[in-house]
């Protein structure tokens, strides 16, 4: 592997894990109302763009980044859909 190679899995591994709080806190607290389901709808757009792009070139540490980001952006959406309809206690 080349070190820029490399350098690109550190990436994926750094932008995958921005996601990673934020779906283990809504799953967490069963909480999603400050989530927009805008910014989910448009999170899920950017990524699967980003990963249909590194999958037509070939480029490994964007394709791994892009489909655990999409991973999380879906739990993310099925979670605001899922803990919205949750009756309150």
């Amino acid at each position: 592997m080349e070190w820029i190679e490399a350098v690109g899995y550190f990436g994926a591994v750094l932008s995958s894990t921005t996601f990673v709080p934020q779906v283990y806190q809504a799953w967490k607290t069963k909480s999603v109302g400050d989530l927009s389901i805008w910014m989910i709808i448009i999170l899920l757009g950017n990524v699967s763009t980003w990963l249909f792009y590194g999958i037509y070139l070939g480029l490994r540490p964007m394709i791994v980044a892009n489909s655990i980001i999409l991973a999380l952006a879906l739990c993310m959406l099925w979670f605001k859909i899922s803990f919205s309809k949750a009756p309150k206690p």
